[in-house]
């Protein structure tokens, strides 16, 4: 009979710790469980180390992070062999009578769970744990959800975990919480001023992007975004959106749930490419539109020149080359009215003295932030933006600067003719520019001379690889094909753009924490030793022979495209140092 009851009482235990085991990875219990009467539990009221059963622990469900962790096999190994070596942080809400994690630790506490169901090992199932009271009288506290949600969210970027939807979905929860608690709508200007004062510090531009991402793209790429889309690629894709969207106008169409449609249709197309292409989603957009409107309407040229970036690039710099012929007009007429009174001025002095007033990037955009990188649109060349300007002093004579420099022996005619040859002159030595021609078509021509149109696309076309001109801001150009050329590999994201004053766009490679393939690698390498920030100067890349010659029988694993813009990056970089 004893033995019976010891045979029934053995398997009792064996079907808890089974059905323990068979619960451990299941969906956290909901907040609004049933809870039991607080006079019945025991809350501990300041902080202290506690010992928990992985039986009473749960993640914390409004984790921003959504995805499994890169790191989860190495973490859970580390755990089996060490043990927890970092103790999390949990609490309790009023009523339940289990404890969340507090900030940091989801993924150990999963970790551990994985590896009792796999071993039964007792030293896995009850562990030390430090205790934080809850920060509010009852389950639903605001404020002590608030403060779960930070708390998860600093300690996600100090290890920098999360992708850019994660922490956007992260944020824009965190704006649910603050409107619920403050019975108001919030700006983004807002919502960064209150995560400020409660230690979360995110710029209102980037919080404006998170909200135009997660409205316009995460409804229709959720899968995309998770598989840790980046900043660049979701810039194109909001600049795309606003492009289509003037051109839906632009038809006098009010449609505009008929436009949504049409943009969350051809999104939807991509949801599950990997890698996700751009181009590809662009040529399903303009698609969609051009049957909507009818051949009769448009054409898909047409369509695909207001709404691709490459072309909206090429158009933005030929506006600024009529700007610029505009000014050259009125420097040369101010010129002629000076001369008809007064004998001409020294011209080449003149016009130093015009290239030292010019505006640089720097002077247009003083204080850029880190955490925006630049939309196709907005990266012109350099030679270019110098000239962004409605101040056309800048390009012209005063009075006085004639007077400095006038001489009693040149005629009107002379000074007109020396002050064009002087001024263009400078331009095209020192900026590459030829005045009076686009400069879609100088570099569409300095391309076909080099045998290098091919290389006309991406943020920074490539026409010549070896040239300099020495007036251009070569940091910016070679920031660009840095972009371009981690893109090629999907580590696009993993460049930095270290912020000076003043602004110079130098660049740095951020630390990976995930394992890379052996193209990927190599790319990370060469651009770690091209960097332009002067941390790496002493960097080292050994370079596989076949990423840029290929094997016996195969390809090189680099395309045409992404080997000159090393190069040309690399004699940027030769040039830039050299300069130094």
């Amino acid at each position: 009979m004893t033995d019976n009851k010891k045979l029934i009482r053995n398997k009792k235990d064996e079907a808890r710790m089974n059905a323990i085991a068979r619960g451990l990875n299941v969906a956290p219990m909901s907040a609004q469980a049933a809870p039991q009467p607080e006079t019945l539990l025991n809350y501990p009221s300041n902080e202290q180390y506690i010992t928990v059963t992985l039986d009473k622990l749960r993640p914390y469900e409004h984790n921003p992070r959504k995805t499994r962790n890169p790191n989860f096999e190495a973490i859970k190994e580390s755990i089996r062999r060490r043990g927890l070596d970092h103790k999390p942080n949990i609490t309790r809400r009023p009523g339940e009578d289990f404890y969340i994690i507090a900030d940091g630790g989801n993924t150990r506490i999963q970790a551990l769970k994985e590896l009792f169901t796999e071993t039964q090992d007792t030293r896995f199932w009850s562990i030390s744990c430090h205790y934080k009271p809850w920060k509010g009288e009852y389950a639903d506290s605001v404020e002590a959800e608030l403060d779960l949600l930070i708390g998860h969210l600093i300690e996600n970027d100090t290890r920098a975990d999360l992708s850019f939807i994660e922490k956007a979905l992260g944020i824009l929860q965190a704006k649910e919480y603050y409107e619920k608690k403050l019975t108001k709508e919030l700006s983004a200007r807002d919502l960064s001023t209150q995560l400020e004062i409660d230690g979360y510090i995110i710029s209102h531009a980037l919080i404006l992007k998170m909200e135009r991402c997660v409205k316009y793209l995460y409804p229709f790429i959720p899968n995309v975004l998770f598989s840790g889309l980046g900043h660049t690629q979701i810039d194109k894709l909001l600049s795309i959106r606003n492009n289509a969207d003037q051109v839906w106008h632009k038809y006098q169409l009010d449609n505009d749930n008929k436009f949504i449609q049409l943009w969350g249709d051809s999104l939807a197309l991509c949801n599950d490419d990997q890698p996700f292409h751009i181009k590809t989603f662009q040529d399903h957009l303009i698609t969609a539109i051009l049957d909507e409107l009818g051949e009769d309407a448009t054409s898909y040229e047409a369509l695909h020149l207001d709404i691709d970036l490459d072309e909206q690039k090429f158009r933005k710099l030929a506006a600024k080359q009529q700007e610029l012929d505009q000014k050259i007009a009125v420097s040369q007429s101010q010129s002629t009215e000076i001369a008809e009174n007064q004998p001409a001025p020294k011209t080449v002095q003149a016009v130093e003295k015009t290239a030292k007033s010019t505006k640089t990037v720097a002077d247009i955009n003083p204080n850029p932030t880190s955490s925006v990188i630049l939309t196709p649109a907005e990266e012109v060349d350099d030679f270019v933006a110098a000239f962004d300007t409605d101040d056309t002093s800048n390009i012209q004579y005063s009075q006085q600067s004639a007077n400095d420099n006038i001489t009693e022996t040149q005629s009107t005619e002379s000074l007109t003719s020396d002050f064009n040859t002087a001024l263009s002159e400078h331009f095209i030595n020192d900026f590459g520019l030829v005045p009076g021609m686009s400069v879609q078509a100088q570099r569409e021509q300095k391309a076909q001379e080099n045998g290098l149109s091919f290389a006309l696309t991406g943020r920074q076309p490539v026409a010549d690889i070896w040239q300099i001109f020495p007036a251009r801001k070569h940091k910016a150009e070679a920031y660009s094909l840095a972009l371009d050329i981690a893109e090629s590999v999907q580590l696009d994201e993993w460049i930095e753009h270290v912020v000076k004053n003043p602004v110079d766009y130098s660049f740095r490679m951020k630390t990976v924490p995930i394992t890379l393939n052996a193209s990927q690698q190599a790319i990370y390498d060469l651009l770690a030793m091209l960097e332009t920030d002067e941390l790496s100067q002493n960097k080292i890349c050994q370079l596989n022979t076949a990423l840029l010659l290929g094997n016996s029988g195969s390809s090189p694993i680099i395309d045409d495209i992404t080997l000159v813009k090393i190069f040309r990056l690399i004699r940027l970089v030769r040039h830039i140092r050299a300069s130094n």
